[in-house]
């Protein structure tokens, strides 16, 4: 592959508000600072509870929770790496600032063939035209009316593009100031493969021998004579090229002159595939593992155990390496610093909820163990012994993390400059939710009391008169802390930037009926019973934040992150707004509908989403909301009992028990207690809902007449039932 223009030295959840080396460079690059410009993009599916996510990612999901799609191509580029899906679309990771991983809709079926350049991406489609996507400095992603048809391979290089036609020619597009778009006359036919370097590009002809142009303006550029004959595959480097001879043996040269690393023995025979980095070279043995040599600054060179046996694929970008193996999973190695080497997954099933801080990601498995992935300050992250069963909640703060356990106590850890992850005795116990901010912590008691702690420069855990009892909910920001109280009005204090803060203004229509709040960087949203969505600064002194029209009506969840706001629609649709610079609100297609969960971080690019197909985690051949339902006759959504489903379904007649389709179910769609401001009584209200499947539900309205209360205080409901024998259950808290 090509170089870069700069290589990085080495060297409810519960949860309020979310759920280099000196070398030359072609040319200066102003854009240092986009060091963390790195997202996932594409066409990733999800399976029933599956979680999606965009934005910026610079780890991979761990092995654990990691649902990876089955890729069939590879290939890497500058700092990023394209992958393309089974099904024909193209997912992309790695860095973003000009769009080179935001996989454009024309790539999202229909491709067979994928190249990643130093800040492109090309791919062809089935009907043989090129789509091309990213920087245009040059050229280089408007393709041309020659290459709309009748493609068949392509390859991408520092600043231009290469095509391959199916009479054997090449096309070539894009910077062509050192002659690399100037396709020589040896290579207008007879040519059976292409590859492009960053200044330069080669071509293999049929007869076996090798063509190159550019890199010193030179109308080709010299072979040398083993490659004028014999050989089956070619790759382009930075400054060298390499060529796989028809022995199995590997050949490399300098493109500007001495002499490229010496290739290795293992790679002098029984070699099957070659790729090329900037300046790192790598080969892929019959036996299906890889042998990497050349710069090894960022450990690209050092092949992982992983990529020693079932690789089928290889492809090198300019610091980093990845392999594709048999079974559809990827392999990758070496520069990770923008997110090139983060492997395309959904994360799985038995994860319940998801948040990120600002450079690590927190995941809440089903059976109460906490993982984590990413560095807090530069260290990489990890959890501690009491976070790993019994957890209910967890919530992440820019550079650290915390857990609520099943027993009212909290686990704090992670960076600790401002005493975040001290633990104050009073939430040693009795707590019922977290929050997390840039660095100060916060919990809510039984009692409806708020503790907090950390770093107070602004307040922000001086808690108000007003948060001190009857809260119901929190959230924490990087400087500011709020709390939803009973009677549905929002406190926030805190914050303003220039001077302690104190009670943070919000609007009139947050000072009741609200019934959900949640917090990004600068940004406090809350969720009104109509299913509106309000949202204002922090800094009183900013314009409040537009909120679409679409999340004015049927809201039920909100979500908010560092520059970025989410709203979940009834309907399972997921509207996104705010700042895009890490793909952050450019929502999968198939998170488009169908989901049933959103979470974000205050101080994270990453939005996650969950699917809300019918999930069956035993496998038993009954959705797990059934077998939930149905527990009391001894179902268990965890638990495999092919057996008792059986007898549910063929013998439920002469058992007394009805199939799915006969059996009714009611239960509260949402449960509330709020304090009537005119006589001070609590009122408890349960909107109920109907099901006949057990796992969706409609309203189910009662007239009065039909609801009464008896002398036991139980609350008695008259209906009718269309079945002859029905299940109901009330749950209530």
């Amino acid at each position: 592959m090509i170089k870069p223009p700069f290589a990085a030295k080495r060297g409810s959840s519960r949860q309020a508000g979310n759920a280099v080396s000196g070398r030359r460079s072609l040319r200066p690059f102003a854009n240092a600072a986009c060091a963390w410009l790195a997202t996932m993009t594409g066409a990733l599916a999800a399976g029933p509870g599956e979680w999606l996510s965009s934005g910026h990612q610079k780890v991979s999901v761990p092995e654990e929770i990691a649902a990876p799609p089955p890729i069939t191509k590879i290939s890497a580029g500058g700092y990023h790496t394209v992958f393309l899906r089974q099904d024909g679309s193209v997912m992309a990771s790695g860095r973003n600032e000009f769009d080179q991983t935001t996989v454009p809709a024309e790539a999202q079926d229909g491709i067979t063939a994928i190249a990643a350049g130093w800040l492109h991406t090309v791919a062809l489609k089935q009907n043989g035209s090129v789509v091309a996507w990213g920087w245009n400095e040059s050229g280089q992603t408007t393709v041309p009316v020659e290459a709309q048809e009748g493609i068949t391979a392509i390859a991408a290089g520092g600043s231009h593009t290469v095509a391959l036609k199916q009479n054997g020619g090449v096309l070539a597009w894009g910077f062509g100031g050192t002659g690399q778009t100037t396709v020589p006359v040896a290579a207008e036919g007879g040519v059976t493969a292409i590859a492009a370097g960053e200044t330069y590009t080669m071509a293999l002809k049929q007869d076996g021998s090798v063509v190159a142009w550019g890199a010193s303006g030179n109308a080709e550029t010299s072979v040398p004579a083993a490659a004028q004959g014999g050989i089956i595959a070619i790759a382009a480097g930075t400054g060298h090229a390499v060529a796989l001879q028809g022995s199995g043996g590997v050949l490399t040269w300098s493109i500007y002159g001495g002499a490229p690393p010496a290739v290795p023995a293992e790679a002098q025979s029984g070699i099957i595939a070659i790729a090329a980095g900037s300046y790192h070279t790598l080969a892929l043995r019959q036996d299906g593992s890889v042998v990497a040599w050349g710069d090894d600054e960022h450990d690209q060179s050092t092949v992982p155990v992983a990529a020693q046996s079932g690789v089928i694929a290889i492809t090198a970008g300019s610091y980093h390496s990845v392999a594709l193996k048999q079974d559809g999973s990827v392999v990758a190695w070496g520069d990770g610093s923008h997110g090139q080497t983060v492997r395309p997954a959904a994360i799985h099933s038995s994860v319940t909820a998801m948040t990120a801080g600002a450079t690590h990601t927190l995941a809440l498995k089903r059976d109460g163990g906490v993982l984590a992935w990413g560095s807090n300050n530069g260290v990489p992250v990890t959890v501690p012994a009491e976070a790993q069963g019994g957890v209910i909640a967890i919530a992440a703060g820019a550079a650290h993390s915390l857990a609520l356990k099943q027993n009212g106590s909290v686990v704090a850890w992670g960076y600790n400059s401002s005493g975040q992850t001290t633990v104050p005795p009073e939430a040693e116990s009795g707590v019922i939710a977290i929050a997390a901010g840039g660095s100060h912590s916060v919990a809510l008691k039984q009692n409806g009391s708020v503790v907090a702690w950390g770093a107070s420069d602004h307040g922000q855990t001086t808690v108000p008169v007003a948060a001190q009892s009857d809260v119901i909910a929190i959230a924490a920001g990087p400087n500011f802390t709020v709390a939803l109280t009973n009677g549905g009005g929002v406190v926030a204090w805190g914050a303003p930037y220039h001077g302690f803060g104190g009670i943070i203004p919000g609007p009139v229509a947050a000072q009741g009926g609200v019934t959900a709040i949640a917090v990004g960087g600068l940004t406090i949203m809350a969720l009104k019973d109509d299913g509106s969505v309000l949202a204002w600064y922090s800094h009183a002194t900013h314009i409040s934040p537009a909120v679409p029209a679409a999340a004015g009506s049927s809201v039920t969840a909100i979500a908010a992150g560092a520059n970025h706001m989410v709203a979940l629609k009834q309907d399972g649709s997921v509207l996104a707004w705010g700042l895009n610079d890490h793909d952050q609100i450019t929502v999968p297609a198939a998170a488009l509908t169908g989901v049933s969960q959103i979470a974000a971080g205050m101080a994270s690019n990453q939005t996650f989403y969950r699917s809300n197909s019918p999930l069956d985690q035993d496998e038993d051949g009954l959705d797990d909301a059934a077998e939930i339902q149905l527990a009391a006759l001894g179902f268990n959504p965890a638990l495999s009992q092919p057996a008792l489903v059986a007898a549910l379904f063929s013998g439920a007649g002469s058992a007394g028990l009805y199939t799915a389709s006969q059996v009714q179910a009611l239960h509260p769609g949402k449960p509330l207690i709020s304090r009537n401001p005119a006589t001070g009584k609590f009122k408890l209200t349960l909107d109920w809902r109907k099901s006949t499947n057990l796992t969706t539900y409609a309203d189910f309205p009662a007239a009065p007449g039909e609801v009464s209360v008896n002398g036991f205080g139980d609350i008695e409901f008259e209906f009718s039932a269309s079945a002859p024998a029905a299940f109901f259950r009330v749950d209530a808290e």
